[in-house]
């Protein structure tokens, strides 16, 4: 396959009696989720051995990623005539990358005492981006003359980072990268950086709010969102391509059992399709309640589409997820994702460099689905600051908020943990802006307008059932909610949009916002409801804190409400390319 991730590499000896220690590489994403450098300690108990694996990536300058981003969103409007047009991988470098002799520059320095104390492995990017390095910690002090290494710990997890921890953006000097090379060196990655915790959580159905909320089994969402599978060739779902397939990432090495989605296909009724491919190493010991729920509800919405389950290890950040998913031959081209971090928790160098990862993800013609997370509008800063979740909060990620169906009526309502608000760091997209500034205009959103932007990127985009369904998991079922689960219920439905583009010799749904986002009606507006804020550690003092309520049109806990299948299929086949 032509992109090795580096987080995939096997241990090896070569070079000169090259015998490489492994530290316990950390997992950087856990429960739907927030992050901190703060929760890393540097320990002295802990040697650095000069042959210790060190791991990290060089950041090559870009080019042209307005045009890009221009580009993109043409693409991805079915009224233009680019629409469904997605680049190649090579296409994407031609236009961002360095020229190639400013990048063989680079690698020279990086590569011209290799064998010293042992190789200095690399290779580059897809998009000719980034320059991936696997070295030792002696030949990484050749590499860079100031550095200083020191192992750093999270519980039981134990990473190797510079002495002195920067902003990616300024961290070639402190490292002595030779100034010749300034002009073609954005930042270094994994070496002044500490990994961002992510957290997923599972909602406790014995909370509040779980209150006059009906359990609904995977046949009751098919039911309600009008699924069906109408027109889908089975041989086309045989096809050996991306696009006729549906994927879920799973992080911190989180498993689930064949055995058990077979039960649960079996118990609903559902055609028996187990996970077809797992990339990466799960921890096999337990079934992740998390893991579960998304390959059932995926699976089972879905029917008889082809699902890989991709599950990473190591400090493994979005930036290479995304490469490692890329450089996967036939890799899905839709993902179900509940992990996911804050803003705050990311210096401007670094959210600027993963969302732009996701830019270049949407452009091959990926769709990133994301639950909204599961805190409201997450308080921060001493619970006065809402701050938007991260990746969810990137235009080119599509995010899911939370419903539920209240037992007594039968209404479906916004859950009141669904996260939304408006991102205070990245940019609202031009196609928000009719739909954000009429819900602003309304009078009861919270009060106090210095705890939240209103000019970012608004979020969620759309909604299904956060609240609650049975999942089946070391060996029964117990109810599972939170936007984590709505995730890969709108994941589904997206993969089975691809398949009937598929046979129309349509290219893939890719980003799917602006198309959902110029629709009158994606099929339910719900309009009951509000979101209260909390935060991943726990309940603000006092009462649970109003948030952002639900409204006609779209607002900042459903989005734009919970679709009708038939609705959104037929936006997406709205025009032949």
């Amino acid at each position: 396959e032509r992109a090795r991730n580096y987080f995939f590499w096997k241990e090896t000896t070569k070079g000169k009696n090259r015998k490489m220690k492994s530290l316990i590489l950390v997992s950087l994403l856990g429960f739907l989720c927030l992050s901190a450098a703060a929760d890393w300690q540097r320990t002295s108990n802990q040697v650095v051995n000069d042959d210790h694996s060190f791991i990290f990536k060089v950041a090559l300058k870009q080019q042209n990623m307005d045009y890009l981003d221009s580009l993109l969103w043409q693409i991805a409007d079915m009224n233009s005539p680019f629409a469904g047009k997605y680049l190649t991988h090579d296409q994407i470098a031609d236009i961002i990358s360095l020229p190639e002799e400013q990048i063989q520059q680079v690698e020279q320095y990086l590569t011209k005492d290799s064998g010293k104390f042992c190789d200095v492995d690399i290779h580059r990017s897809l998009h000719r981006d980034f320059i991936y390095v696997n070295t030792c910690a002696a030949q990484a002090k050749l590499i860079f003359p100031n550095l200083d290494l020191a192992v750093y710990e999270n519980e039981d997890k134990l990473v190797l980072r510079n002495s002195i921890i920067v902003d990616i953006g300024s961290n070639a000097t402190l490292l002595g990268v030779p100034q010749e090379l300034h002009q073609y060196i954005e930042a270094i990655h994994d070496v002044t950086d500490l990994p961002i915790t992510h957290y997923r959580s599972a909602a406790d159905p014995s909370l509040p709010w779980a209150t006059n909320t009906k359990e609904l089994t995977i046949k009751d969402m098919i039911e309600f969102f009008g699924v069906n599978y109408d027109g889908i060739d089975a041989s086309t779902l045989k096809a050996d391509d991306g696009q006729v397939r549906q994927g879920v990432i799973e992080l911190n090495h989180a498993g689930f059992s064949q055995k058990e989605l077979v039960a649960y296909q079996k118990r609903y009724g559902l055609p028996i399709n187990p996970i077809n491919k797992v990339v990466g190493t799960e921890e096999t010991s337990t079934n992740s309640v998390e893991a579960s729920l998304d390959v059932q509800t995926i699976t089972g919405i879905s029917g008889n589409l082809e699902t890989w389950d991709f599950v990473f290890n190591g400090t493994t950040g979005w930036i290479d997820v995304l490469e490692a998913i890329m450089g996967t031959k036939g890799a899905p081209k839709v993902y179900s994702v509940s992990w996911v971090a804050f803003e705050n928790s990311f210096s401007d160098s670094q959210l600027t460099a993963t969302n732009n990862a996701f830019l270049k993800f949407g452009a091959a013609g990926f769709t990133f689905v994301e639950g909204s997370g599961d805190w409201g509008p997450n308080l921060e800063n001493n619970c006065t600051t809402y701050v938007a979740t991260f990746p969810s909060s990137s235009p080119y990620v599509l995010s899911v908020g939370g419903t539920k169906i209240n037992k007594d009526n039968n209404i479906e309502e916004a859950w009141m943990h669904s996260g939304g608000g408006f991102s205070g760091r990245l940019a609202r997209p031009s196609y928000q802006d009719g739909k954000v500034n009429q819900y602003l205009s309304i009078a009861n959103l919270p009060t106090d307008n210095n705890t939240y932007p209103t000019t970012g990127r608004a979020f969620p985009d759309i909604s299904a059932f956060g609240a609650f369904q049975p999942v089946l998991a070391n060996g029964s079922y117990q109810p599972v909610g939170g936007t984590s689960a709505a995730t890969p219920q709108i994941a589904a439905m997206i993969a089975l949009i691809n398949v009937h583009r598929y046979q129309k010799g349509m290219g893939p749904v890719g980003v799917a916002n602006p198309t959902l986002w110029k629709l009158d009606n994606v099929g339910f507006d719900v309009t009951i409801g509000q979101s209260y804020a909390a935060n991943p550690s726990g309940y603000c003092p006092g009462t649970y804190l109003p948030g952002f309520p639900a409204t006609k049109g779209w607002d900042a806990i459903t989005g734009l409400g919970s679709p009708d299948f038939n609705t959104i299929l037929q936006a997406f086949l709205s025009k032949s390319e």
